[in-house]
């Protein structure tokens, strides 16, 4: 039992510090901040098109993502 429980405790650590080293944790959590809205209400495209809408409106360094929440749905940026 403690054989296996080492094995799975050492497996999840490799996970996590391969996850680290290829920023696949940075990657959408570092993409939090709330930057503004875009676009009409309600927002009718996919999230694609709200990226498309984030980038035209906030230029793209600061927008890292587009995503379409709320009810009636719009279209939220956020950046890094």
């Amino acid at each position: 039992m403690a054989k296996n429980l080492n094995s799975v405790s050492f497996t999840i650590l490799l996970l996590v510090l391969l996850m680290a080293s290829t920023e696949i944790l940075e990657s959408d959590a570092a993409c939090f901040t709330f930057l503004g809205e875009c676009g009409p209400e309600p927002f009718t495209g996919s999230n694609a098109d709200c990226l498309a809408c984030c980038v035209a409106l906030y230029k793209s360094p600061p927008v890292c993502a587009g995503r379409v929440e709320g009810n009636p749905a719009h279209c939220h940026c956020y950046k890094s």
